[in-house]
């Protein structure tokens, strides 16, 4: 079963919801689900070093076969996550609402670039990139 590392935003519990509901997608897909925020921090800061953070964001990149970002909004750690699978390899889902712009270095690392309207419209996206591997 391939592992997707979701890249999802920190902001505590604020965004639990919606990190949750793309993970119960993920998972429903037939995909193993990790989130660095969900299954590490717990949606808290747990770390006090960033060097620490970064280390463990590494590793548990390293053990996912894709990283999914989705570029709806301005990423910032998140973009560094993707940077990182980028240059070891690993596969980049870039998830987006429908208008979002994105810059032509997304572009570049991205293997797939799935437009929604809403999260529930990248599962048979996604299902179609993944299986057809």
């Amino acid at each position: 079963m391939a592992r997707i590392y979701i890249t999802t935003s920190f902001k505590g519990t604020e965004n639990k919801e919606e990190t949750e509901s793309l993970c119960s997608l993920i998972k429903e897909a037939g995909f193993e689900d990790f989130c660095f925020i969900r299954d590490i921090e717990n949606y808290q800061k747990i770390f006090n070093n960033p060097k620490d953070l970064m280390e463990k964001a590494f590793e548990e990149i390293k053990k996912s076969d894709f990283l999914l970002i989705d570029m709806s909004d301005k990423p910032t750690g998140r973009a560094i996550e993707a940077g990182i699978a980028y240059a070891i390899g690993k596969k980049i889902i870039v998830t987006m609402k429908q208008g979002t712009k994105i810059k032509d270095t997304t572009r570049g690392i991205a293997d797939v670039i799935i437009e929604y309207n809403s999260l529930e419209d990248i599962i048979p996206k996604l299902q179609t990139y993944l299986l057809a591997r």
